[in-house]
């Protein structure tokens, strides 16, 4: 049978165009309004086209201010049919009823598609999504014109734009700048986290194996319903949390949100919320016992695959600009999160107005994520946090001598002398000794992460013959040693400093 993959952008080149939340807002809806035009307008055509993905209702209950439709969509073809002219039709509806001009639509957007015959929807969602990608490679260069036209067109969702209507029923919407998103409705401003935002980007993990199992033939549309259900869920716990949702497509989130939000919650325990609403995922995906085939040397196995979320968090002073803050939130979601092994990871990247930059990596399921949430409990005052980073700092040489491999023979034993006779600080308070533990734990833990990635990572090198040079001593620890400083000021950062610390 022959399939019909579409594919709609320029996403990154318009959010680009961004300054302001509503801006940002109403670029990503653009899109997610496009395909659901797009949608309608096929479904017309059911004799020819049977779709797939993404799950399509025309009931208004979709409409809850967000963008629930992902920018990919995917159709077994039953019979020849002109696709090319049913997408003009459904383009030049989308600019009418934005009231956007016709023909700067047709040279904006780009709406591809890619038709080819599989033995199966598994099979083609695969190969059509890899085919897409390809197409997304090939730039399309705007005249001056039409850039001008979307942009003053984005410009004037500062003030009203039809999109409103369409996705509120009202004209007008009112979307808070990053100033008011950071404090969270706060009266005054107590803490320095009170003048940024977080830009969240979250991704389903290995959502492209799933979607093209074998399993998910004929189960794919009941699938891509539960996704769009925990769209909903999960912006419905944004906005509690005092954020806002730009864009909640299958398995994909990007969200703006204060550190801090309602109930005095963090930005942690938000994510938290939303993990806990991907569980019905999770157990879908478990139910249908779904599998992958990998090669294990010159062998095929058969392999189970589980899903998680895994995020990228830029936090940024809120006259920081918009889309770089998301160009972050982006790159530290596919660079570094999607990079831990077994995924399921936060990756926080905290830019202080001062200048000072903090990253922190970490795996949910390793012991540091609780660590993290440890440390902002029991985080003490500045100049503690301080003095603990400047001893573990300054005893950079001592520390490389502590044991490099596992099962790291006495590495707790010469840890706990270590904190007691170089690290302590005097006059500690119940709360202090308890954040000091927490912070020898926490020590512990990326010393012997560090360690077994980086044997991990050699050994990989060695067994696909590829160069792999060695770090020397001082570049571990001081690795280690920055990793540690970042956790302690992010986590300092959440728990809240005073303004004078800005």
């Amino acid at each position: 049978m022959k399939y019909l993959a579409i594919n709609l952008g320029p996403i990154i080149k318009t959010f680009s165009m961004a300054r302001k939340p509503k801006e940002f807002w109403a670029a990503s809806y653009m899109f997610s309004y496009l395909m659901e035009c797009i949608l309608a307008h096929l479904q017309k055509e059911k004799e020819s086209l049977e779709l797939i993905s993404p799950y399509y209702t025309s009931k208004e209950a979709l409409r809850i201010g967000v963008g629930l439709y992902p920018d990919r969509a995917f159709y077994a073809v039953k019979q020849e049919i002109d696709i090319n002219r049913l997408l003009d039709e459904a383009l030049v509806f989308f600019a009418c009823k934005i009231n956007l001009d016709v023909n700067v639509a047709r040279n904006f957007f780009r709406i591809m598609t890619v038709c080819q015959e599989y033995s199966s929807s598994s099979e083609a969602i695969a190969g059509l999504n890899k085919a897409l990608d390809v197409l997304e490679l090939n730039q399309v260069a705007w005249d001056s014109n039409t850039f001008d036209a979307v942009l003053n067109y984005l410009r004037k969702a500062n003030t009203n734009l039809p999109l409103f209507e369409i996705a509120f029923n009202k004209d007008y919407y009112s979307i808070g700048t990053l100033e008011e998103i950071a404090r969270a409705n706060a009266k005054q401003i107590d803490y320095s986290y009170q003048r940024y935002v977080c830009i969240v980007q979250a991704d389903g993990d290995c959502m492209g194996k799933i979607v093209s199992s074998k399993q998910m033939d004929g189960n794919l549309n009941d699938f891509s319903s539960r996704l769009i259900a925990f769209g909903e869920a999960a912006c419905q716990r944004i906005k509690a949390f005092g954020g806002l949702p730009i864009y909640a497509g299958g398995d994909d989130l990007l969200f703006i949100a204060p550190v801090c939000g309602t109930g005095d919650k963090n930005i942690l325990e938000l994510i938290g919320e939303i993990d806990r609403e991907y569980r019905e995922i999770q157990s879908y995906v478990n139910q249908l016992r779904v599998e992958v085939e990998t090669k294990a040397g010159e062998e095929t196995q058969t392999v189970p695959v589980q899903t998680s979320m895994s995020y990228g968090i830029s936090i940024i002073y809120y006259k920081y600009p918009l889309y770089e803050a998301w160009e972050i939130a982006r790159n530290m979601l596919f660079s570094k999160a999607k990079q831990v092994p077994g995924k399921n990871a936060i990756a926080i990247n905290l830019r202080k107005n001062s200048g000072s930059d903090f990253e922190v990596v970490m795996s949910k399921s390793l012991q540091i994520h609780y660590n993290l949430d440890d440390l902002i409990r029991f985080t003490p005052k500045e100049s503690f946090v301080s003095a603990v980073a400047h001893k573990i700092r300054a005893n950079e040489q001592l520390l490389g001598v502590l044991p490099k491999e596992e099962p790291f023979k006495d590495l707790d034993e010469r840890l706990n002398a270590f904190y007691e006779k170089i690290v302590d600080v005097a006059a500690k308070s119940e709360d202090e000794t308890t954040y000091l533990l927490k912070t020898k734990d926490t020590f512990e833990f990326i010393y012997k992460d560090y360690f077994i990635e980086k044997k991990r990572k050699a050994e990989e090198a060695k067994e696909n013959k590829k160069e792999y040079r060695e770090t020397t001593i001082e570049e571990d620890m001081k690795s280690i040693i920055s990793t540690f400083f970042s956790v302690l000021r992010i986590a300092k950062f959440i728990k809240g400093e005073e303004v004078k610390d800005e």
